[in-house]
């Protein structure tokens, strides 16, 4: 009889194929949601929804340049119209060795809100560093726009790494409770540094763009119906909302009457995201080599009084009446000493009585009492409980930061100071609460300038000296007229007035008057505003208003011929050949076989001197157009040059 296996008659062993599929199905299980993203990700797409808005982007009109992406701000506010964005200053894609190349972060000061780009610090700089060093190229470059915070700052530290800056500059900071993702802002859900820093990381996957679209559609569809309860009201409300909030200003939006006492929770998570940002921005370009200046913070303290910053209402009203009605009493009668008695009366009963401490700071002005009026009014800042204005914690923050991962540090605030009644910054400096007039603007970028010749990145130079380049600051005539509408249209909205009301643009008394009425009401027209102002300028013969409008328009449009042959031209006629080279290189660049240009070419070099260049340039001009009546007289100028008018002296 054949033998028979033990196994026989026995089941076949199944424990091993079964768990290997066991395993398979775990791994499909989990990997099946990943899939479906990517794959819905690849979809998206190719569908060309969403995306990741770079910080730089090739620029249209300058191969070879980069300029900053105007809708990166879709980052933050996907599929919204903020009117928000960088000024679109242009740089080489691959920077020459011996270039100067300077990064700008910041939020609306930083920016120049409401002149524009050549108040903030980038277009300022720029244009003084371009009249100091003519011979040097300097890129200034803006990554600064309104209502942004530390956020924001962080999450461009990578791609301005990537473009390898000499140096960065900072100035930030008053955002940081009512901006974009702020501790107290209406403009995020996301209530935690690390939720709003996996916001911003995830924010890069379309899927993510969606989902978070969805789902704030879904929150406003959960608004009541008109069968429901109080509905109609609520829906009338609504519209009175939105109607109000379409003419308000982004911040106004922002902080919707949100109110952040000194030291409350919501202060503290403000200073801990700002201290955690900051520490995050220095690491990040100290581990890169590149260094950092950072700015301490200016408002206006002197002119502006607490947004919110009534006494408690713990405090006895009849009281409170009473020692307000004594302290006016004695103010208007001359008598400080009684007023003062008053207030600190109050102060006593509540401490962090902004509005008082700004009776206190004004009555302390009055007297001259100096060191009295800076706690003061400083107290008043710090009180505020609608926080529009960075507290002293910032600054804190800022230079010990700074000495950590050894940043330079450029004292603004001091800056600022020194130029202002009994030290303390008001409307002397300043439009409202925070943004700088263009003189306080000229001493912002001032501080930041004196902070780059100390740590040695630019040279000292003779010209312009301060005062010159305080007189050609490029701000324009047209740039005062629309920041100042836009400031009367600021005070006419929240935090300045309870309810918004309607500021027309005044009626023009003149014709620059009446190009900035039609700019303010059709800004595409920029261009021809600025040629329009040009002309008026020129007809009236100053020179100096028109240099400057022509410098500034050819900084608009480097590409353009016509703009850098104008400002080169009224450059040369006022002997600043060097700085006139600039211009009429890039003219020639852009159309290298302009007669006009070949022929003021040949005359600026001439009066500098170069003889090389004269003859390269004088021989184009010969075969551009050998007819051009200006070849006898150059050449006869080339050969006689003792004999020739000097066309201007060099600055």
């Amino acid at each position: 009889m054949a033998e028979v296996p033990e196994s026989a008659g026995q089941p076949e062993n199944k424990k091993g194929p079964v768990l290997g599929q066991r395993v398979l199905r775990g791994v499909l299980l989990l990997a099946a949601p990943f899939v479906f993203f990517a794959a819905l990700e690849v979809a998206l797409a190719t569908l060309g929804y969403g995306g990741r808005y770079p910080l730089f982007v090739e620029s249209q009109n300058m191969p070879g340049r980069l300029e900053p992406n105007a809708k990166v701000v879709q980052r933050y506010f996907p599929g919204r119209d903020t009117k928000l964005g960088i000024d679109p200053i242009l740089f080489q894609k691959t920077r020459s060795a011996d270039s100067l190349r300077i990064v700008v972060q910041g939020g609306s000061t930083a920016a120049g809100f409401p002149y524009g780009r050549w108040a903030g610090l980038a277009g300022m700089l720029g244009d003084r560093l371009e009249a100091a060093q003519p011979g040097r190229e300097i890129e200034v470059i803006s990554t600064a726009m309104a209502a942004v915070n530390s956020y924001t700052l962080l999450d461009f530290v990578d791609e301005i790494i990537e473009i390898e800056p000499d140096v960065v500059l900072i100035y930030a900071g008053h955002n940081e409770f009512l901006g974009i993702f702020g501790a107290g802002s209406a403009l995020t859900t996301q209530r935690s540094r690390a939720a709003t820093l996996a916001h911003l990381k995830l924010s890069r996957f379309r899927v993510y763009q969606l989902m978070d679209v969805l789902l704030s559609t879904a929150r406003q569809s959960n608004a009541p119906d008109e069968d429901d309860e109080g509905a109609g009201e609520a829906k009338e409300a609504k519209r009175t909302d939105a109607d109000t909030r379409r003419g308000q200003t982004l911040m106004a939006h922002a902080a919707s009457s949100a109110e952040i006492p000194l030291g409350g929770e919501v202060f503290k998570l403000g200073v801990e995201q700002f201290e955690g940002n900051l520490r995050q921005i220095l690491s990040g370009y100290q581990r890169a080599g590149i260094p950092v200046l950072i700015g301490t913070l200016a408002s206006n303290e002197r002119n502006q009084a607490p947004f919110a910053g009534s006494v408690s209402e713990d405090v006895d009203p009849a009281q409170l009446k009473t020692l307000l009605e004594r302290a006016r009493r004695a103010s208007a009668l001359g008598d400080r000493t009684a007023a003062r008695e008053a207030l600190e009366t109050l102060l006593q009963l509540d401490p962090g009585a902004a509005d008082v401490w700004f009776m206190l700071g004004k009555l302390a002005a009055g007297a001259g009492d100096r060191d009295r009026a800076r706690n003061a009014f400083r107290k008043a800042k710090e009180n505020d409980r609608l926080r529009f204005r960075a507290p002293e914690a910032f600054n804190a923050l800022i230079r010990s930061l700074a000495e950590e991962f050894d940043a330079g540090v450029v004292d603004v605030e001091a800056h600022l100071a020194g130029s202002a009644p009994l030290g303390v910054v008001g409307e002397e400096l300043m439009l409202e609460h925070l943004h700088p007039n263009a003189r306080g603007y000229f001493l912002l970028a001032d501080a930041f300038h004196e902070a780059l010749e100390r740590e040695q990145f630019i040279q000292k130079s003779a010209y312009p000296t301060r005062d010159q380049a305080m007189r050609d600051k490029p701000i324009t005539a047209l740039d005062h007229l629309l920041a100042n509408q836009i400031v009367r249209e600021i005070r006419g909205n929240f935090p300045f007035r309870p309810d918004r009301i309607e500021v027309p643009f005044p009626e023009p008394r003149g014709p620059i008057e009446e190009l900035a009425k039609r700019l303010y009401d059709d800004p595409t027209q920029w261009l021809a505003s600025m040629e329009s102002l040009l002309k008026l300028h020129v007809r009236a013969g100053r020179i100096q208003e028109a240099v400057v409008v022509a410098r500034v328009t050819a900084q608009a449009v480097p590409w353009e011929w016509s703009a850098n042959l104008a400002a080169g031209r009224l450059l040369a006629k006022l002997g600043r050949q060097r700085r006139a080279l600039i211009y009429l290189d890039r003219s020639r660049r852009a159309d290298p076989d302009n007669p006009a240009t070949l022929q003021l070419l040949v005359r600026t070099h001439a009066a500098l001197g170069h003889d090389d260049h004269v003859r390269e340039v004088l021989a184009q001009l010969a075969t551009v157009d050998p007819s051009h009546p200006a070849v006898d007289d150059l050449e006869d100028w080339l050969l006689n040059p003792a004999e020739a008018t000097s066309p201007g002296r060099d600055e």
